[in-house]
């Protein structure tokens, strides 16, 4: 082999080894570096910007810190993210005015700026006349009067035709304690008709124990003396013909006896009656005059439904991650069997002791209450009360404002003779009917009384009657009854004659209508035959008299605003105003509506 031939060889060698030693100096395995300044890699690689590192596609991204977990190839904290709370896509939604938390791997809500938290829903206490200074705090308003909430205070404008007398809205042209204007009363045996005080009514005009009305068009005296037209929430009473009736205010439309938003009412969305159903663990919303939900605090929400990732077995551990036939649920990991601690209840590893939904045995459901959430303590069923709302025997009530439990439970204020009793600031106090002044505790006639003539206290002498207030020596055109001057006619304690006193159901006022006794509904109670109600908040007369709340199996109803409103046990979902089982249930399996095939079952809500 010749020189020059040998040498070739060499330098092809060389050439070889050359490229070869550059080949290996190039790293080209980009597992774990960095990306570039623009969030790039090389072909074959893609950046996971969560860790800034670059992996092969197709791939899983890197290991994620110790404590965190790996979403959509994006590391996170499943104990804090509220878009992935307890579990992959577990979103902590919330209600208007309130940001969706994720506290220790469960949904949780903060109300945002001025709003407060009454139970599940977030309030402003300065202007919400349901909620006025504090949850629960209603505002009322009556035929004359709308009720409002002014920097966290109930605040009264009277309406068309009424004047603000002493805190009351009356109408000066018939009222017979101010005609013509406040605190100018008509004398004993004279009536109030259209403004001044006279013997008798005016053509067309109905005395009403001294008050001289319309009852063709007056919302406080309508058809008859004793029918003050009811006001719906959200709207004015109207009278016409005798026969009551209302105006919605402006942005509220008429739906049966009620008024409502209908971009914002739940049970009206979008249209008078168009109900949104409501998933188990949450509640029905209404945006826009669009159905939504929202999960109950503990719950996230997963395509729709509201679970617990750590026991659900059809979102085990992330939404949609379901376990095989065999396995259970436990501390969001699919496993043969429960852990420690734990029971088996419909493939789902629940703890018997604090479980809503299983307190003490599986199935053992803790019913709903009204101002309140179920509670499970050591496998007994009890109740957290909303906030201003006590616990009285398994009941949620207003210590500041219930006259049942006034101050503390069971605590009853005493109803004094003439008057009616009622809670303030916890504490009871008497409201003697109109034209009665309180006297030591008892609601009196000072223009009659003759222990109290005048004034309290003020004695007349012996032989001496009261009459208009002052002490006489006979009562002229009325009757005398012992040491009183009173018109049989009108006085409720003697109408007719001395001493055959009216009396009335609870919350209304005896009154005496041409010698007949009758009563008279207090502000904020509506007329129902012979029994005065709150037809905003009874569910035996819901927004009108004949409306009743039909009770509903697996679940409460409660009567908001004069609308009926279903709440289902714990576990249960509402679809069209049931509760049902979405886990089982063949016409709902999984959400509301949703209906398996033909000889299909649903089982943990899928259908199979």
């Amino acid at each position: 082999m010749s020189n020059g031939r040998i040498f070739g060889y060499l330098s092809l060698l060389g050439a070889l080894w050359l490229c070869f030693s550059c080949a290996n100096t190039i790293d080209t395995n980009l597992d774990g570096k960095s990306c570039d300044v623009q969030g790039r890699c090389s072909t074959g690689y893609t950046c996971d910007v969560s860790r800034n590192v670059c992996v092969r596609v197709g791939t899983s991204a890197a290991p994620c810190d110790p404590g965190a977990s790996s979403c959509q190839n994006q590391c996170t904290a499943l104990t804090s993210d509220a878009a992935n709370c307890g579990g992959c896509g577990a979103q902590c939604n919330a209600p208007e005015h309130a940001t969706g938390v994720c506290v220790a791997g469960e949904c949780n809500f903060v109300c945002t700026g001025a709003y407060m938290a009454c139970g599940t829903v977030c309030v402003d206490f300065s202007s919400d006349p349901n909620n006025c200074g504090a949850c629960g705090q209603h505002c009322t308003s009556t035929s004359s009067a709308r009720g409002s909430c002014v920097n966290g205070q109930c605040s009264t404008t009277c309406g068309s035709g009424s004047t603000a007398c002493h805190g009351q809205c009356v109408d000066t042209q018939s009222d017979p304690e101010n005609c013509g204007a406040c605190s100018t009363a008509c004398d004993p045996g004279l009536v109030c008709s259209a403004g001044k005080c006279s013997s008798q009514c005016a053509k067309n005009l109905q005395d009403c124990a001294g008050a001289c009305s319309n009852l063709a068009n007056s919302a406080s005296h309508c058809g008859s003396c004793s029918n003050a037209c009811p006001v719906p929430p959200h709207g004015t009473a109207t009278c016409a013909a005798g026969t009551c009736g209302s105006v919605c205010d402006a942005g509220f439309e008429a739906c049966s006896s009620a008024c409502v938003d209908t971009k914002t009412n739940p049970n009206h969305c979008g249209g008078c009656g168009q109900a949104c159903d409501a998933p188990a663990n949450g509640g029905a919303t209404c945006a826009s005059g669009k159905c939504g939900v929202v999960c109950n605090v503990g719950y996230a929400l997963c395509n729709g439904a509201c679970v617990k990732t750590a026991a659900d077995p059809s979102n085990c551990g992330a939404c949609g991650k379901q376990c095989g036939p065999h396995e259970v649920c436990s501390a969001g990991d699919c496993a043969s069997n429960c852990g420690t601690g734990t029971q088996n209840c419909g493939s789902a590893c629940v703890n018997l002791a604090t479980d809503a939904a299983n307190c003490g045995n599986c199935g053992a459901v803790c019913a709903n209450i009204n101002h309140g959430q179920p509670l499970c303590s050591k496998g007994v069923c009890g109740v957290t009360c909303d906030a201003s709302f006590s616990n009285c025997a398994g009941a949620c009530q207003q210590l500041d404002t219930d006259a049942q439990n006034c101050g503390a439970c069971g605590n009853v204020c005493q109803k004094p003779s003439n008057g009616s009793a009622v809670c303030v600031a916890g504490k009871c106090q008497n409201v003697c009917n109109p034209g009665l002044t309180s006297c030591g505790g008892q609601c009196l006639d000072t223009s009659s009384d003759a222990a109290n003539c005048g004034g309290c206290g003020t004695k007349c002498g012996a032989g001496k009657v009261c009459q208009a207030g002052a002490c006489a020596t006979a009562c002229g055109a009325l009757t005398a009854c012992a040491s009183a001057c009173v018109d049989t006619s009108k006085d409720p304690a003697n109408c007719g004659a001395c001493g055959t006193a009216c009396s009335a159901p609870a919350n209304a006022t005896p009154i005496c209508n041409d010698r007949k006794c009758d009563f008279r509904c207090q502000d904020g109670f509506d007329r129902c035959g012979g029994a005065c109600v709150d037809s905003s908040s009874d569910p035996n007369h819901c927004g009108s008299c004949d409306k009743v709340c039909s009770p509903v199996m697996n679940g409460t109803v409660a009567c908001n605003d004069g609308e009926c409103d279903v709440s289902c046990n714990t576990g249960l979902a509402a679809c069209k105003g049931a509760c049902v089982n979405t886990g089982s249930d063949a016409s709902n399996c999984g959400v509301c509506g949703k209906k398996c095939p033909k000889n299909a079952a649903c089982v943990l809500g899928l259908c199979l």
